[in-house]
């Protein structure tokens, strides 16, 4: 059967379906041609640093460039890895290196001495011989150390060095130091260093030391350079010193100066024999200096101290704690430290060596067993430690409270302005006492003082500085006193007397033949001299001329002739002494005719007054009206006072004082910086001037001081007409030295080639005063907390005052323009021209001259043996 269809036309397009699942990825085509480049993106943040690459090995050193040096010295563990005992061996090692890290070997130095001492108590110190293999025998080179440059137990491989020492046997327990004075070939030898290393022996605790460099560096630390100034940093050996053995006080010292050491000093009575000196011996005699009284101690040819018996302590030698870290300076009294400053007692009788001074009332002492029953640290016994030892004893002072009225702006006094000062004087326990009580007969002194700006201070807003000199009359004292009995002088026939009184002439007076006695002679010359009040002193000795003129007018001119020669009307020379000898003189008065005017050394206002207008008083206080401050300089001003009690004595004998002080500001409130301070650094909180005749207590701060050293000048001349200067009041017309002149001059003392020029009244004063480092470290009191003004504004007051040679003087003389028509060399008229030559940044700059760091420079030489 045959079917068929016929094809019908299609029909319309159904609804399109969903997309199928993606087919699978065909292969890539060809890559395109690249397009061109995109701008920079910002830099990412920096990576990490690497690790430090090594050391590359150092370059070949220009010929004559020092390469230093770097020593190290180690002691090798104990075996029970804390200290040695019987029987162990420790081995040192020394390693020699430059400063580069290359090795050096023992060819390349002049000295490497090992010295080990132990234990750390003082007085137990020694230095260990046995452990060393060293003599002791003083006759023999080394002896106490051991020269590992010639020594044939040193092992040597390259720069390392061995030394075995032997094996501990009844070496006393505790700390022990290795010490190694190492010193490289070279001149000058910069290139020193004295290395340290303890060990324990006998027990695993560490002893403290009893004094520590810290302590020290309160004096001895050079400021400019870090160099501390001891002995062995002279100039001696050789010219550049020995400064790495001060390097580490007091551990260095004791390397040679313990119990048995390498130091030691010949006795006195028997030059062959030699005594080990102890640090302690030794750091206590140097500074109590003065004090020593033993022969053997201050003999100025044979003692142990004689170059240093004019050492006075700067603060108060009774605060052990200025130099004692600890308490055992009470806890644990010796013979050997207590007997070092109290040098008078022979402990074997318990006599004393001294005339005068007391015997031991202890007695005899074999040894210190006994010495802490009498004397216990703080309580009990015959005298404490503490309670002998207490320095508040010297410092019994009350006090005076200042205050000043409120400014307008509260901040400065502007023109104007007539501040107020308020005195409130405290008792000992703080209770204001009566001020209505404040006149002449219950104190001796009671002054006032106002004086600015801190730079360049004179008296001001006062009284007494509007008055000057106006008041004081000429004034003239024999210095030759009447003696024999009666009391007085004799005149040969024809003897005379030539002498002016303003308003009178120059007149030449015959005097009485035979004795005169005070009384005689001053009622000669009242009968000669109607311008002038005479009075004798026959206790004294003495008679005084005084002008009845006051003021500018007021003027004694006193001549050559045989009178004033007998009693010695210009004044007579005086010793000067150093180390208990008298070594020369003073010139005395010399100029022609010597002219005293109504002279004024210092300017202060009387508290105890009636007739100052200016004072007010109140059972509760006193009261001053200064001035209308219009007129002077901007800065900052200062007010100081001090009240002494007619009666009434301190522990010690001085009069019963009481000294305060305070700032102001007058036109600035800026603060104007100390020209210099630190003062209180050496000094602590010491006391000068208790020992006056009118006792003027002062901290030792400059703003207080510059109460009378100040730089007002009423006088005119030059240096002190007792020297030989020409002065007609105090120094150089000043009064007082001021205040750069006279510290310079007392820190320089017994360098100064005129020592007499620090104090006319006592040439003596300063002349043996060693500044405990080199002076020119001069930041030490200019530090950078003052003006900077020693360093830019160089004068003749504060450089000559140290450079005191005639030829510097002439040298100032030169440079200083003076009127011929009016010679005064510190005159208003004066030109100085320092600052062409020594001004800030020039070559002579004080900076400059002084600079002793950058290289180190040694000292100059500061024993007087060898200068």
């Amino acid at each position: 059967m045959l079917l068929a269809a016929c094809k019908g036309p299609a029909g319309p397009a159904g609804e399109r379906g969903s997309a199928g699942p993606a087919g699978v990825a065909g292969p890539a085509g060809p890559a395109g041609t690249a397009g061109p480049a995109g701008s920079a993106g910002p830099a990412g943040a920096a990576g990490a640093a690497g690790a430090a690459g090594a050391r590359g090995p150092q370059g070949p050193v220009a010929a004559g460039v020092d390469t230093g040096m770097n020593v190290t010295i180690e002691v090798s563990k104990p075996a029970n890895g804390t200290h040695l005992v019987a029987g162990d061996k420790a081995t040192i090692t020394v390693t020699l290196k430059d400063q580069f890290g290359n090795s050096l070997s023992k060819d390349d130095f002049a000295t490497l001495n090992l010295y080990m001492y132990g234990p750390q108590d003082v007085t137990k110190t020694v230095t260990a011989v046995k452990l060393l293999n060293a003599t002791t025998d003083r006759t023999k080179t080394p002896h106490h150390y051991i020269d590992l440059l010639k020594d044939t137990n040193v092992q040597a491989q390259g720069n390392v060095l061995r030394y075995a020492l032997q094996a501990v046997s009844n070496e006393a327990p505790g700390t022990y130091t290795v010490t190694l004075y190492t010193v490289k070939k070279g001149e000058p030898a910069v290139n020193q260093a004295f290395v340290l290393a303890d060990i324990q022996i006998g027990t695993a605790t560490a002893e403290k030391q009893v004094v520590e460099k810290e302590k020290c560096a309160a004096c001895h630390l050079g400021a400019q350079n870090g160099q501390f100034y001891f002995h062995h940093v002279d100039p001696g050996r050789t010219p550049y010193g020995s400064p790495s053995i001060d390097s580490i006080p007091v551990r260095t010292c004791k390397a040679c100066h313990n119990e048995e050491g390498y130091a030691a000093y010949p006795l006195p009575t028997d030059a062959t024999k030699r005594i080990p000196d102890p640090i302690v011996f030794r750091v206590h005699g140097l500074h109590v200096g003065e004090e020593l009284a033993n022969p053997l101690n201050n003999d100025p040819k044979t003692g142990i101290f004689k170059a240093y018996t004019g050492v006075v302590f700067p603060a108060d030698i009774l605060n052990c704690n200025y130099c004692h870290v600890d308490d055992r300076w009470k806890t644990k009294p010796s013979r050997e430290a207590c007997g070092a400053c109290h040098d008078a007692i022979d402990w074997a009788t318990g006599k004393s060596v001294v005339k005068g001074k007391k015997d031991h009332a202890g007695g005899p002492q074999a040894n210190d067993a006994a010495c802490a029953a009498c004397h216990p640290a703080d309580t009990g016994g015959v005298m404490p430690v503490a309670v002998a030892h207490d320095p508040k004893v010297n410092i019994e002072h009350d006090d005076v409270a200042l205050t000043m009225s409120a400014s307008k702006n509260g901040k400065f006094y502007v023109a104007g302005e007539k501040p107020v000062v308020t005195i409130v004087i405290k008792d000992a326990k703080g209770a204001p006492i009566d001020h209505t009580k404040v006149d002449a007969t219950n104190y001796a002194a009671a002054n006032l003082y106002v004086y600015g700006p801190r730079a360049n201070s004179k008296p001001v807003l006062t009284l007494a500085a509007k008055t000057g000199i106006s008041l004081s009359k000429a004034s003239a004292n024999n210095t030759i006193v009447a003696s024999g009995t009666p009391k007085g002088w004799t005149f040969a026939a024809g003897d005379t007397f030539k002498i002016a009184v303003s308003p009178g002439v120059v007149q030449v007076l015959t005097a009485p033949e035979g004795l005169q006695t005070p009384t005689k002679v001053a009622a000669w010359l009242s009968a000669s001299l109607p311008t002038a009040t005479i009075t004798a002193n026959e206790t004294a000795g003495t008679v005084n001329i005084l002008s009845n003129v006051a003021g500018a007018s007021s003027r004694i001119e006193i001549y050559n002739s045989p009178v004033t020669t007998r009693m010695g009307w210009k004044p007579v020379p005086l010793n000067i002494t150093e180390h208990g000898r008298v070594i020369g003189q003073t010139v005395g008065t010399t100029i022609e005719p010597f002219v005293l005017i109504g002279t004024l050394s210092t300017v202060p206002n009387n508290l105890r007054a009636t007739n100052d207008p200016a004072i007010k008083r109140t059972a509760a206080s006193i009261t001053y009206q200064l001035d209308d401050v219009t007129g002077l300089k901007p800065g900052t001003y200062i007010v100081n006072a001090y009240a002494n009690l007619a009666t009434g004595k301190t522990k010690n004998g001085w009069a019963k004082d009481a000294f305060g002080f305070t700032t102001f500001q007058i036109g600035t409130e800026k603060e104007e910086p100390k020209v210099a301070g630190n003062c209180t650094t050496c000094h602590g909180n010491t006391i000068m001037h208790l020992n006056e005749a009118n006792v003027h207590p002062a901290q030792f701060n400059p703003d207080p001081c510059k109460a009378c050293h100040d730089y007002d000048r009423p006088g005119t001349g030059e240096g002190y007409s007792r020297t030989g200067g020409t002065s007609t009041n105090g120094w150089a017309g000043y009064g007082a030295k001021p205040i750069s002149a006279r510290i310079h001059g007392v820190h320089r003392g017994l360098y100064l080639e005129h020592k007499e020029n620090v104090y006319a009244g006592n040439p003596n004063m300063a002349s043996e005063i060693i500044f405990p480092q080199d002076i020119r470290n001069c930041t030490v009191c200019h530090d950078k907390t003052t003006s900077g003004t020693w360093k830019t504004e160089p004068s003749r007051l504060a450089c000559l005052s140290c450079h005191d040679s005639d030829k510097t003087k002439a040298h100032g003389k030169l440079m200083t323009l003076l009127p011929a028509a009016d010679y005064d060399p510190y005159g208003p008229q004066a030109v100085e021209t320092c600052d062409l030559c020594h001004g800030a940044g020039k070559e002579f700059s004080p900076d400059k001259v002084h600079n002793i760091s950058k290289p180190y420079k040694p000292p100059y030489i500061r024993e007087p043996e060898t200068r």
